[in-house]
């Protein structure tokens, strides 16, 4: 959650200079096109690759001990710049918040997109010890994809009325 937390507040300091640039309806319209654009890709109708730190957090962050360790590791985790980005949404919501967010809504997305990675990455532990969690989530990813493809659009919808 931290460090979900630190991403969004950063977005937010470095949009409030890009605010400056254009008017918010500018803005509006790019990041409606943005998450059409992404929103096409999760469907599989576009294909490109984001830029993504694309390996894995190392184990080594653990030698800081059982409290720095794991800190350091779910800050890692909560910005998505050290790990593997599944899914293109985190690509609108960085811009979302750059561009349109107040504080608040900054705060409330940082939340919840560290609540977002620690559910996946609790999810998958608690289900089993032989990977079958990743066969289920394969099963359900088209509707799980459409549901946050909807939901994104809900909070994009209401972020710009």
């Amino acid at each position: 959650m931290l460090g979900a937390l630190v991403t969004a507040l950063g977005a937010l300091v470095a949009g409030s200079l890009l605010r400056l640039a254009a008017p918010p309806s500018v803005w509006v319209v790019l990041l409606v096109s943005w998450f059409g654009v992404i929103a096409a890709r999760e469907f599989g109708l576009l294909s490109f690759g984001l830029p993504q730190n694309a390996r894995l957090v190392p184990v080594t962050v653990f030698r800081h001990g059982r409290f720095f360790g794991p800190l350091q590791f779910g800050l890692e985790m909560g910005t998505g710049l050290r790990t593997y980005v599944t899914s293109g949404l985190p690509y609108v919501l960085l811009p979302a918040i750059a561009l349109l967010a107040s504080p608040v809504a900054a705060l409330l997305a940082g939340l919840g997109f560290g609540l977002g990675r620690s559910i996946m990455t609790s999810s998958n532990l608690r289900f089993s010890d032989d990977n079958s969690w990743d066969l289920e989530f394969s099963r359900y990813e088209r509707w799980i994809k459409a549901i946050l493809v909807m939901a994104f659009a809900g909070g994009i919808w209401a972020a710009v009325i």
